[in-house]
């Protein structure tokens, strides 16, 4: 087990590496000078010059690459050349406002998904209802569910706020929005789960010991169906938290997000290479934990792969 945690720690941080060299290289293909973007009305190529030397933008490449990855690894993302603010005091704010979105919204979609998944096992009925459902949600983009919630319960209904924001209020919509769009593979999984674990050996001695379906369920059946679930967790905790830019920029949430996307619109590079940096490494740290909660809750995860 800690031979597995360790490796995958390991390939983690390869990862997270090659997200930081990717992200600097796309910096300098993507079109357009910072220094233009600064001074807009700047006329004199003396002044344009002069920002891309206090930005160190005149430096080679190699030289460009050597002092950024000496700063990330000191812990140092850079300052942002817009707001002239390290990146971590700007980025921090905004992560802690992304998570909160983030755990709303997987709540959401665990909540919706594995109600559908539960009626579409236990109510065979149902089941071609809960199909129906799940298609035309995942049919429909992210930005469109976000729309249509956006007009029907704010614009229409006047039933949650507009203006955006990162209060209570504010949080309902983007959170159910992730939670609709993300509903149906937990759905799913749960389902094929459960249809699994109620046709498996174990379950079926369970029964014929005597044993409730309450208890047979709870014990057997919903635990069997946990290790999956947790694993989705973990890699939506860790994307969400990434970013979830379409929903933050449909409903005005200050998140990482629309940071990132502010910040691209203005060629602030340090402020988005530390963005998608902070996102890789929330996407290796929340697998990493949802790995720990499935060894946990499923002690077959826990042998080393030969």
């Amino acid at each position: 087990m800690a031979r597995s945690l360790i490796r995958r720690l390991g390939y983690g941080l390869i990862a997270v590496l090659g997200v930081a060299v990717l992200c600097f290289l796309a910096e300098f293909v993507v079109p357009g000078d910072p220094a233009r973007a600064l001074a807009p009305r700047a006329q004199s190529a003396a002044v344009l010059e002069n920002i891309r030397i206090q930005l160190h933008l005149n430096e080679p490449l190699a030289v460009q690459f050597a002092e950024y990855f000496a700063n990330l690894f000191r812990g140092n993302l850079g300052t942002s050349y817009v707001q002239r603010q390290s990146v971590i005091s700007l980025i921090a704010p905004r992560l802690v406002t992304t998570g909160w979105l983030a755990l709303a919204g997987v709540v959401a979609e665990v909540v919706i998904g594995g109600s559908l998944g539960l009626l579409a096992t236990l109510y065979p009925r149902v089941r071609a209802a809960v199909s129906t459902v799940n298609l035309t949600l995942l049919a429909m983009p992210q930005f469109v569910v976000g729309l249509i919630l956006l007009l029907v319960f704010g614009f229409r209904l006047h039933m949650a706020p507009v203006t955006g924001g990162a209060g209570p209020a504010e949080i309902v919509l983007p959170a159910l929005t992730l939670g609709l769009v993300g509903a149906p593979w937990y759905a799913q999984i749960v389902a094929d789960q459960m249809a699994d674990s109620l046709s498996s050996v174990y379950v079926r001695t369970a029964v014929a010991k005597g044993l409730t379906d309450r208890h047979v369920l709870r014990h057997h059946v919903l635990r069997n169906v946990a290790s999956p679930v947790l694993t989705m967790i973990g890699m939506d905790l860790g994307s969400y938290l990434s970013g979830v830019v379409t929903v933050e920029v449909v409903f005005g949430w200050p998140g990482i997000g629309l940071l990132a996307v502010e910040s691209l619109q203005n060629l602030d590079r340090p402020v988005v290479m530390g963005t998608v940096l902070v996102g890789a490494v929330a996407v290796v740290v929340f697998n990493l934990l949802a790995d720990l909660l499935r060894m946990f809750v499923d002690p077959r995860t826990r042998q080393d792969p030969a």
